[in-house]
């Protein structure tokens, strides 16, 4: 999820996610093949309808389109196509560590202050 997140960032994550948020929000997710826990960014969410190779596919009541940062290198619905709501473990937002990395919400330009 590089750059809005590094390796080794903490965030608070929301579980009482009942639904899947809106698009750009960042979500932390188990990968439908393996269960491993993954973060990626809500693109679509259930009733769009998304181009895919041969046409396009218009996503079911519970499903969403999840997609990483970084798409040379990120496992996301490209590969294994729409999620369940079934596994959105709940929504990433706010990061408050490790001290050296920016505090506030995730996803969000960090605010830096100038020197005057």
């Amino acid at each position: 999820m590089r750059p809005a997140l590094q390796p080794g960032d903490w965030l608070l994550v929301d579980p009482t996610t009942r639904r899947w948020p809106r698009r750009g929000t960042i979500v932390v997710v188990r990968q439908p093949a393996s269960g491993r826990l993954v973060i990626k960014r809500v693109a679509a969410r259930p009733g769009d309808t998304i181009r895919v190779p041969g046409g396009q596919h218009r996503l079911g009541s519970a499903e969403a389109w999840l997609l990483g940062d970084a798409p040379e290198i990120s496992v996301d619905s490209r590969r294994y196509g729409a999620v369940n709501l079934d596994h959105l473990v709940g929504r990433a937002w706010l990061r408050y560590g490790p001290f050296g990395r920016p505090f506030g919400p995730v996803g969000q330009p960090s605010r830096r202050r100038s020197a005057r």
